[in-house]
């Protein structure tokens, strides 16, 4: 059976979400503020801010879905470091789709961690 990319996005981010153990309060803040830091900053300034130790589960599983959508290849440990690097069409369509999973993240963890 054949997949919407949106059923994926929102399938990953729902085992992402509820695999998330500790301080799931700061993962749903740091999710939820992911999208607006994108579009006022850029993705390369949001991966190196999200990349820090309190932030770094939100990186991690934007990291894991780059690597999924073959967006950054799946040998590089790190996306932000791969994508400092490439050219301009793949760092756009890396930025897009961050984007679209941001906003699937966001809706998630709303309903799967709630008011805690």
């Amino acid at each position: 059976m054949r997949k919407t990319i949106e059923q994926e996005r929102a399938n990953f981010c729902i085992e992402k979400v509820k695999k998330v153990t500790s301080d799931r309060k700061k993962y749903k803040s740091n999710a939820r503020s992911l999208p607006s830091f994108i579009i006022s900053n850029g993705l390369i300034p949001t991966l190196a801010f999200y990349k820090k130790k309190e932030r770094k589960p939100v990186y991690d599983t934007i990291n894991e879905w780059l690597k999924k959508r073959c967006l950054v290849e799946k040998d590089e440990k790190d996306a932000l470091e791969y994508l400092v690097k490439a050219d301009f069409q793949t760092l756009r369509l890396a930025t897009m789709e961050v984007l679209a999973i941001a906003n699937w993240l966001k809706r998630i963890v709303e309903v799967e961690i709630g008011e805690e």
